[in-house]
């Protein structure tokens, strides 16, 4: 290709990027915190100010994607004269979270630029140009790098991780498969869901030898269960070098430990009571106190049933309704014109990861809270549709009308991305009755009902049952009327025995209309009476007082 005609390329593939960017930004300001992101903000100003760091590992999660978005903004507050958005975190959010989540966008740039270079370096600089403008393009991505959570984090990681292993796979150099398991380590201590990579890579590692003719598959099983065993212990010394080999014990309490006492006998009792208040490295210990949710299970929500222990269905069912269409053709059509030809080395890699990290997801989880769960498999996928671009001409029509349906997908939802839900699905108003929680209303619709209310007044006599962390009161962003903030547990204090308004308005959230969220059958009177209004995000439903039906 003439260098000319590869810069024009390069040129389009930033273009997209600045695009996709500057969509990003516009949505990370246009709605108010998010259940999770308080409750980052809160620890990432304690650690901060302080040092401490152990409730993030207490509540089961990693040490470094919070620090990775929030460091270098909370410098810059601190230098800029102005550390009371720092000291009081929850009562400042509404300066604060958004300057964290602008801050918080290189990462999705460098997602946007590993995939980018991956489809380039697998297929051409066509291919580049596609990949950044799908990703750029995708309402999933925008929504959830707009928000200062680890979604973004281990998807770049992931970008990072795979695309160098599969340039070993390619080359058979040792310095990719050390890089894959350095970053591979870096998005553990993003998101625990990185602990799939090994098996992952090691089973398409495997497939990638069978497919280029091994001619002794015992022998090679043995080396890649080697290999993976040696990637696994990199990846995990990567973890405790990017966590500072931070350490903590399992139990917060030391002595008496009820849960283990009179079960293994006294000699096994005294050995597991030492080991579990021996230090170890904190992303461990996060990660054990993560399997324990997972044994318990959690409310989860799908096509109006609620249930403890989720469903084996649940993310083909999300898949199905939160992926743009758009995008699901242009799978298909990638699927339909695969290159005839003697196998290339590293091409088994990504259908091996799509199809196992889906399979392993849907299998084992118990906790069905979002597609944000899948997110790490949107940069191999894009990577895979990007090859469109390069190939014959019908390829090139069809990588043209994927790209106008994408397109035409962001535009009917853009700034609300978090919201999205195809034709499938019934858009995001149809997708209330289909998923909850981070797929639509996370909390984060406060915004939006103060933008409401100050364009219809009369809503300003409201009673708004509002989902979110019971730390941040709607108020701090402007919502007038009485407000009653239900969290994801299962003890509600503030909520009234029955569902109730004396004002002439009553606002809900979707995740508790809906969703899993608040007790079961609280909102029974709103079943089947029609809203007035929804807020411009589709999160919060507004109803007439005098419409809802009457309970003895």
């Amino acid at each position: 290709m003439e260098p000319e005609r590869n810069a024009g390329w390069y040129v389009a593939a930033t273009l997209a990027a600045l695009l996709g960017l500057g969509l990003t930004a516009d949505s990370a300001l246009r709605s108010s915190a998010t259940y999770d992101e308080v409750a980052y903000l809160r620890v990432g100003a304690t650690w901060w100010r302080t040092g401490d760091q152990r409730a993030m590992t207490r509540m089961g999660s990693p040490l470094t994607f919070w620090k990775w978005q929030q460091a270098p903004v909370l410098w810059a507050i601190d230098r800029a004269g102005f550390p009371e958005l720092i000291d009081d975190p929850i009562a400042n959010q509404r300066a604060l979270l958004p300057l964290i989540r602008l801050g918080a966008l290189h990462v999705w740039v460098l997602a946007l630029a590993l995939t980018a270079t991956w489809a380039r370096l697998r297929y051409g600089p066509r291919a580049m140009a596609m990949a950044a403008a799908v990703f750029a393009m995708s309402p999933n991505l925008i929504g959830h790098g707009a928000l200062a959570t680890m979604e973004l984090p281990l998807s770049a990681c992931a970008a990072a991780a795979f695309l160098l292993f599969w340039r070993f796979l390619r080359d058979g150099r040792v310095t990719p498969f050390l890089g894959a398991a350095a970053v591979s380590g870096l998005a553990y201590s993003c998101k625990f869901t990185a602990i799939l990579f090994p098996p992952i890579l090691g089973l398409a590692w495997m497939i990638d030898r069978l497919r280029l003719g091994e001619r002794r598959p015992l022998r090679g099983l043995v080396r890649v269960g080697l290999g993976t065993a040696a990637f696994s212990a990199l990846m995990l010394l990567a973890d405790l070098v990017v966590t500072g080999f931070a350490t903590l014990p399992i139990s917060e309490r030391t002595g008496d430990h009820p849960a283990v006492a009179g079960r293994l006998g006294a000699g096994l009792d005294r050995l597991v009571s030492r080991a579990i208040e021996t230090p170890i490295p904190c992303d461990l210990v996060g990660f054990a106190v993560q399997l324990g949710h997972q044994k318990r299970g959690g409310m989860s929500y799908l096509l109006g049933e609620r249930r403890a222990w989720g469903w084996r269905h649940y993310y083909l069912v999300t898949l199905a309704v939160k992926v743009p269409l758009a995008f699901g053709f242009l799978l298909a059509c990638r699927a339909a014109c695969r290159r005839r030809g003697p196998p290339v080395a590293g091409d088994a890699l990504i259908p091996t990861f799509l199809v196992a990290f889906l399979a392993i997801a849907s299998i084992a989880s118990t906790r069905n809270y979002g597609l944000r769960y899948l997110l790490p498999m949107a940069p191999a996928a894009i990577v895979w549709v990007s090859a469109l671009a390069e190939r014959g001409p019908w390829s090139h029509r069809s990588a043209l009308a994927g790209l106008a349906g994408m397109a035409l997908a962001l535009g009917m939802i853009h700034p609300h991305e978090l919201s999205y839900f195809n034709l499938l699905g019934g858009g995001p108003v149809g997708g209330r009755r289909i998923l909850s929680d981070s797929c639509l209303d996370w909390g984060q619709g406060a915004r939006s009902l103060a933008r409401l209310q100050e364009q219809r007044p009369e809503f300003r006599d409201l009673t708004f049952y509002a989902f979110g962390d019971t730390d941040t009161d709607p108020g701090a962003y402007g919502v007038v009327g009485r407000r009653i903030v239900v969290d994801a547990g299962t003890v509600h204090p503030d909520l009234p025995p029955a569902f109730s308004a004396a004002t002439r308005y009553v606002a809900v959230s979707a995740s508790l209309q809906w969703g899993p969220w608040g007790p079961s059958g609280y909102f029974r009177a709103l079943d089947g009476v029609e809203p007035v209004a929804l807020t411009d995000d589709f999160t919060i439903a507004v109803y007439r007082t005098a419409d809802l039906k009457r309970f003895p």
